[in-house]
């Protein structure tokens, strides 16, 4: 197919406009962008193709077409557009630029009354709104509802009168999430934020916006988000010292898309609280000491602990931190008590996908959201833990995609979804046994795939029987005709995918669960293909990377075991050092060796467990009670302030080396800032101690730790660092397999020819005893707003978003106990209270609560028990016995 284009003969396909960037010709285009459908509101790319005028983004590109992009008669029409747009509007930006470039002079166009009283607001904490510069392109509507799904903004009035519009009252009223799309997509300035209100954008890419000229941009640098475990790709741009705006980048993971956490929570990193010296406690203070006092005084204090230290390591470091945490542990203080926060989130996942498919990783990639035509999310608020996935959810559901949800309280997918089961908390095991025992009952099962890929169907069918829908209804709370529903269409669905988060994972049978998930995908034959698979949507940036790293008491880099002779001769050959052989333990079986005395000194590496982690107070007690407790940190969180030592660590815009997302893809993380004050980079810490310990760390930087790794993790060692720097590459990456491996279990199960069916009876969690004194059951979670522990989030205008962990209850719940919305409430269990702000809801069922735990003040984990996982000792966030009365 060709057409000729400006006297040219150029090869056609596609609309108009996209064979003219082809051949670089130059063609206005405002209201498109790659991530909608074409709409030609703007009309500035107006061409003309034999003999008349047409908007090139929405016409073909048709065999024999003759287009000229700059004819008198486009020329002419474009001066006429630019008249109007001077009447309409106050021409800013790249409207401004054109304007002039179409030789603009003034305007024939007088004026109306609608648009000499543009509609203004800056209200927002992050949106700023300028009616006077819109040319009602409607892009930010369409980027508002095809990207993100919220439906903000319409066009109010017809011709003449219409105008964009958010409805009444303030734009901060409206179910705007701040994600700002329609910021990165407004080519006029008429929608800008308060990051660019200062900021000349001359070094952005040319996809990019104008929006200003009073600061200049000195850089801007590609990175990945330190939030969520999405793993979204930023273009940060930089002015001075400081970072200016941050652009979602165009990266197979987020397509530019961003949430407010990503794009606006960025000025924690220059926050006055931000840790800038190394601190050691003399009596009742810390006080400020230099680098080379504090690192002597840990490392002769560790060298008296040795194998009585306990190592945490961190999600929000790199991979090659994390690797050099457990490398020092474990070759230079000679333990294996080494652990991460994966052990209070997602360790379930990988326990029950180990035992399912021989790896503990998401089986498939987010872009197979877009080719499932079943998506099953399971304990997960996708849209407020995982933004950017739950954007995606949305669209294809939105698209024709059908949504199964499991979770006990209607969030916005649980809405939006055809079926919502919501089961009472802890019940989740007899829930997802009952839809097995739909798909066995009703012969819904993949037969070929059962019999070719899976073991042990006849005992499983027959143990299932017992947990028809009918069966466990009195237990759950989910009728039966809703489960026979949801499990029809999963098992007739073309290409089911699963989603699922902590509402999983933090059960005592949490791991358990998740092999109950594995089950379902093997009986429909889910598993092993694109579009479908059991994909575990990780909590923090690096949870999969910790874990890939080695830190884990029984689990070395690339999950080689301990226990294991070979693999241990593997890592003392490249370490020159010994590695111990047996387990070390967990991090709840750390908190207990301090109780007997088996540990004595903790090296926590970015963990506030004060606050993170359950029976709050009972942790503070024995932190009190270790010989030495050292805390690297970016902020004196409650647990640093609890230290002996407190060293000076670096945000993940001050340090260079890789993370791991949630679908296994290994991404470069680039240092974007200099650390403040005399705070380091974390591997600089880490090689100091390392050294100090007798060890080689004698690292020229991120790349040399990286290709260490590589050595030792197999399902890295092809993963070549410039390879890392484009797209990321999915692990395994094998000298087989260069470019990576996007769907895992094709051909096989690590766990062997064939994976078992698991036959998983239900134990109740000690918290759905009977307690009249505690009748209602408590679960936690995040909220958009904020992240974890909300050190980052918390020091940032989030505030201005979400002040304060508000406490969801039910209508009847509140009105028994005289609680109203907006009330202080105290929660109580057994192990502690926790002050909160009541929301009166009906999104929660009755005798069911919602509580957030991003504000140290609110104490929620002094409330949570510490009943742990069965197999994985994860805790159980999920459900916990309590009370609720009006705060005195």
């Amino acid at each position: 197919m060709t057409l000729r284009l400006n006297g040219r003969d150029v090869a056609g396909g596609g609309t108009l406009l996209d064979v003219c960037r082809r051949e670089r010709v130059a063609v206005p285009a405002l209201c498109h962008d790659d991530r909608v459908e074409p709409g030609g509101h703007c009309r500035a790319c107006m061409v003309e193709v034999d003999g008349r005028l047409a908007p090139a983004c929405t016409t073909a590109a048709t065999d024999g077409a003759v287009v000229d992009s700059d004819s008198a008669r486009v020329r002419d029409y474009r001066r006429d557009l630019g008249e109007l747009m001077a009447a309409e509007s106050e021409p800013r930006a790249r409207v401004a630029a054109l304007v002039q470039e179409w030789g603009v002079q003034g305007s024939r166009y007088r004026r109306d009354a609608l648009h000499a009283t543009p509609l203004r607001d800056t209200q927002h904490p992050f949106l700023r709104l300028d009616m006077s510069a819109c040319i009602l392109c409607r892009l930010c509507a369409r980027v508002c509802a095809e990207v993100q799904g919220q439906f903000v903004y319409a066009v109010e009035g017809r011709g003449a009168g219409a105008r964009l519009s958010w409805g009444p009252g303030a734009f901060s009223d409206t179910a705007c999430v701040a994600c700002g799309a329609c910021v990165s997509a407004c080519p006029t300035g008429a929608i800008s934020d308060v990051d660019r209100s200062s900021v000349e954008r001359a070094a952005m890419p040319a996809s990019t916006r104008q929006r200003g000229a009073r600061q200049t941009i000195d850089r801007v640098v590609r990175t990945t988000c330190a939030y969520c475990g999405v793993g979204c790709q930023l273009d940060v741009a930089v002015a001075g010292d400081d970072i200016a705006f941050i652009e979602g980048a165009a990266s197979a993971v987020n397509h530019r898309h961003l949430c407010v956490k990503g794009r606006y929570l960025h000025s924690f990193a220059r926050h006055p609280e931000r840790l800038t010296s190394p601190l050691l406690r003399r009596g009742k203070r810390l006080v400020a000491v230099s680098w080379q006092e504090a690192i002597a005084y840990v490392a002769s204090e560790l060298a008296r602990y040795r194998d009585r230290t306990a190592v945490l390591a961190s999600s929000r470091c790199t991979n090659e931190e994390n690797y050099l945490l457990q490398k020092w542990a474990r070759a230079g203080l000679h333990t294996n008590n080494v652990d991460c926060c994966a052990r209070v989130c997602h360790a379930p996942s990988a326990a029950g996908m180990r035992r399912s498919f021989g790896a503990g990783a998401a089986t498939n990639s987010l872009a197979d959201i877009e080719a499932s035509d079943l998506l099953f999310v399971c304990g997960s608020n996708t849209t407020e833990s995982h933004p950017v996935v739950g954007a995606r959810v949305k669209q294809a559901v939105l698209a024709g995609a059908r949504l199964v949800v499991v979770d006990p309280r209607r969030t916005e997918l649980a809405a939006l979804a055809d079926v919502h089961l919501a089961p009472r908390l802890g019940t989740n095991v007899p829930l997802l046994n009952s839809l097995a025992a739909v798909i066995v009952e009703e012969g819904l099962c993949d037969d070929s795939f059962v019999a070719e890929r899976t073991r042990g169907f006849d005992e499983f069918a027959r143990f299932v029987s017992d947990y028809r829908p009918e069966a466990v209804e009195s237990v759950t709370g989910v009728p039966a005709r809703e489960v026979r529903t949801a499990a029809r269409m999963y098992a007739g669905a073309r290409s089911p995918m699963q989603l699922h988060g902590l509402g999983v994972t933090e059960h005592v049978q949490g791991a358990e669960a998740v092999m109950l998930l594995c089950n379902l995908a093997l009986l429909c034959g889910a598993v092993g293909r694109d579009g479908v698979g059991v994909n575990p949507l990780r909590g923090q940036n690096n949870v999969q990377g910790a874990a890939d790293m080695g830190c884990q008491p029984d689990l070395m880099t690339g999950y080689a075991p301990v226990a294991d002779a070979a693999a241990r001769s593997r890592f003392e050959a490249l370490w020159h050092r010994p590695v111990p052989s047996s387990p070390g333990l967990t991090l709840p079986r750390m908190y207990e060796a301090i109780d007997c005395g088996d540990i004595r000194a903790m090296f926590l590496l970015g963990e506030n467990v004060v606050q993170t982690d359950p029976d709050a107070q009972r942790v503070r007690a024995r932190l009190a009670n270790l010989e030495l407790l050292v805390v690297q940190e970016i902020f004196l969180t409650e647990t640093a302030r609890m230290a002996h030592v407190v060293l000076p660590g670096a945000s993940a815009f001050e340090k260079d080396g890789t993370f791991t997302n949630a679908e296994r893809r290994v991404q470069r993380v680039r240092r974007v800032l200099a650390p403040p004050g005399q705070a380091r980079a974390d591997s600089e810490i880490l090689c100091d101690l390392m050294r100090a310990a007798g060890l080689a760390a004698d690292y020229a930087g991120a790349r040399e730790i990286f290709d260490e790794i590589r050595a030792l993790a197999p399902m890295l060692a092809g993963a070549d660092y410039d390879a890392v720097e484009a797209q990321g590459l999915q692990w395994p990456v094998t000298p087989a397999h260069p470019r990576g491996t996007a769907t895992l279990h094709r051909d096989g199960f690590g766990s062997g020819a064939k994976a078992p069916l698991h036959c998983v009876a239900f134990t109740p969690s000690p918290a759905l005893a009977g307690d009249a004194r505690r009748p209602l059951r408590l679960t936690t979670g995040r909220v958009l707003e904020h992240y974890n522990s909300g050190s980052m989030t918390r020091r940032s205008e989030a505030l201005r978003l979400a002040c304060a962990d508000f406490l969801e209850i039910h209508p009847d719940d509140a009105r028994v106990r005289g609680v109203v919305d907006g009330d202080a409430v105290m929660v109580a269990s057994e192990f502690g209270e926790a002050a909160a702000v009541a929301a009166v809801t009906d999104t929660v069922p009755p005798g069911t609560l919602f509580l957030s735990f991003h504000f140290p003040e609110t104490g929620t984990n002094s409330v949570t028990s510490d009943v742990v996982d069965r197999l994985s000792d994860c805790p159980e966030y999920k459900v916990t016995a309590v009370e609720v009365r009006r705060a005195e």
